[in-house]
């Protein structure tokens, strides 16, 4: 089913996680249920804490229930500014309100870690090699990693990055999210990483570590950059034109 009709007339969504990405269940009502090809359902609500996938995070996944109905979410897409809720329920169930959510809090908690840890990888690599790094794309399932344009730094310079972000990691470091317009992104982090590959929106979200310059990201993140653990750079592999840092968080 085309995602366009599933959300036409729906009023955008509320992001619940946009403010708390620690809020793990949440109640919601009902503003569109679509079932297409008999068990495939889409499910439109007016909030949600569901993390749709994009820009580099996989989907969360949970499960949506009533007083008398269970609904396993498999996937969250976001389409037009709404989020829907994809999943099966066979041909005699229906959702109807009132309407509870819960994500996987294991699998989330892994996705701000990761997420929070590739914004580090960025700060420390620049850092380590003394270059503006500039990214191409990223990915936190599994293999988690972030692309870079240029040439990969020295197997030396590798490793400065990781005991870097890790000595970061062991001192502590706060994680602040705000709205700020893209002009002032312009002239508060000019050297974001990713700050050619954003849409030129009227407000930007940043991800600021402390001690860091401001990265704009839609993402979920921790609080603190102690709640990583600790990062590890698996692999480097060079393409012709970029390079994939593979690393992961523990």
């Amino acid at each position: 089913m085309r995602l366009e009709k599933v959300v036409e007339g729906c009023p955008e969504t509320i992001l619940l996680y946009w403010t708390d990405c620690y809020t793990r269940t949440f109640d919601a009502s009902l503003v569109r249920f679509v079932r297409d090809r008999g068990s495939d359902v889409y499910v439109v609500l007016d909030r949600t804490v569901f993390h749709p996938k994009g820009g580099g995070q996989p989907s969360d996944r949970g499960v949506l229930s009533g007083s008398e109905w269970r609904f396993e979410v498999k996937k969250a897409m976001f389409f037009n500014r709404r989020v829907i809720h994809f999943g099966r329920l066979s041909d005699d169930e229906v959702i109807e309100e009132p309407v509870l959510g819960e994500i996987d809090w294991n699998w989330r908690y892994l996705m701000m870690k990761r997420h929070t840890g590739g914004h580090l990888l960025d700060h420390c690599l620049a850092k380590a090699t003394g270059e503006r790094v500039e990214t191409t794309e990223s990915w936190l399932g599994d293999p988690c990693y972030v692309g870079y344009k240029g040439k990969a730094p020295s197997e030396d310079g590798m490793r400065q990055a990781e005991e870097l972000a890790n000595d970061m990691i062991s001192r502590r470091g706060s994680v602040a999210l705000e709205e700020i317009s893209y002009e002032e992104l312009l002239l508060r982090a000019p050297d974001a990483p990713n700050i050619y590959r954003l849409p030129q929106l009227g407000s930007v979200r940043t991800v600021t570590i402390e001690g860091c310059s401001p990265i704009p990201c839609g993402g979920t993140h921790v609080k603190d950059i102690t709640e990583i653990g600790r990062l590890s750079i698996k692999e480097v592999v060079q393409g012709e034109t970029s390079f994939n840092v593979y690393y992961d968080v523990s």
